[in-house]
């Protein structure tokens, strides 16, 4: 069995895959302790050929999966995972990249703490270069055992973790044990497979040394798309989708205070929060939709002890009981922009 699996889904990332899995490929860990999928999104550059070359190079690590038509990163990772035999998983996008002594560390810390989950941190970066090996902080690592709700409070809204894929490692039975999937056909995708994974985590280890790069790329799928009118909605999207996942599973029946919550954060105001100062607009209908949602998941939500703690539950409730009529959202944009000028996101 190989040590990590390590899953990169690329889309006309002709000009970064190379760097990238160089990264992969001179790990200290030994590129024969990985098995490395590159999915190919039905590229319309020279990726493939590229993925290609390095599965030549790296036959006993590196697996190229073609894909016939273009499915976005959720579906991809997806297919990948299925694939997956290793102990762990690790997920890194096409135009990132990870310095030499990074999954090394990560493992050996997973491993030793028996985490399901081992966060580690990311900086971003314009420029790649070789030199750039600094990763020490200042911050203790820690693992965090997870038994309670306020265990898991601790967790989730403390700034110990994030919604992205990437800048984690999964036990793989622990994924597979809970299903965890990505969200399909969405840019916003992450949150379907990373907010279940927290809520079933009982050890997580956050390394907080800096081992991952995220690469400031303006011409990224997912920097174009969140600006496109046609995906205004994915992050609403995904939270409903998770939130069918949590009831369907029983997370919501053992303990609802930090799904409800996350819900509250991230379906209704995140959406917001992003969109409209993006100039995407939302008409009344989409807007009376979202706060039925929300009374009908989560109606007690006022009461809910984290949102009360917090300075956006006033926003919220005033989102929440503006009535919009007809498709005159002047004064629920207004309510937005002093929510983003005076508090923002506070996940």
């Amino acid at each position: 069995m190989k040590k990590v699996s390590c899953i990169v889904p690329c889309y006309n990332a002709g000009n970064y895959i190379d760097r990238c899995m160089g990264s992969l490929t001179e790990q200290s860990i030994g590129v024969d302790s990985l098995e490395i999928f590159l999915i190919d999104d039905k590229s319309e550059d020279d990726t493939a050929e590229k993925i290609a070359s390095w599965e030549k190079r790296f036959p006993e690590s590196v697996a190229y999966i073609p894909l016939e038509r273009h499915v976005m990163q959720g579906a991809a990772r997806n297919i990948a995972i299925g694939y997956a035999s290793g102990e762990y998983i690790l997920f890194l996008d096409a135009d990132d990249w990870l310095l030499p002594m990074a999954i090394e560390h990560i493992y050996e810390k997973a491993v030793k703490n028996g985490a399901e989950i081992t966060g580690y941190l990311s900086r971003n970066a314009a420029v790649y270069s070789k030199d750039d090996l600094k990763y020490e902080t200042d911050v203790r690592n820690e693992l965090l055992k997870v038994n309670d709700t306020g265990d898991l409070i601790k967790l989730m809204f403390t700034g110990r973790t994030m919604r992205g894929c990437w800048d984690k490692l999964y036990k793989r039975s622990f994924v597979a044990d809970h299903g965890f999937r990505f969200a399909e056909g969405v840019f916003d995708e992450e949150s379907l497979f990373t907010i279940p994974a927290f809520l079933s985590v009982r050890r997580y280890y956050l390394l907080n040394e800096e081992l991952h790069r995220y690469f400031e790329n303006h011409s990224s799928t997912v920097y174009s798309l969140a600006r496109k009118m046609e995906h205004r909605d994915d992050n609403a999207k995904t939270w409903f989708a998770l939130y069918g996942f949590l009831k369907k599973n029983g997370y919501l029946e053992r303990d609802q205070v930090v799904p409800e919550a996350l819900f509250i954060q991230n379906y209704f105001n995140r959406s917001f929060l992003i969109n409209i100062p993006r100039g995407l607009r939302y008409d009344g209908d989409t807007i009376r939709n979202m706060q039925e949602t929300v009374r009908t998941c989560f109606p007690g939500y006022e009461k809910n002890p984290v949102l009360m703690q917090m300075r956006s539950l006033e926003y919220t409730k005033r989102l929440m009981d503006i009535k919009v009529e007809g498709d005159d959202t002047s004064g629920f944009e207004e309510i937005v922009g002093e929510f983003a000028a005076n508090v923002g996101n506070e996940l």
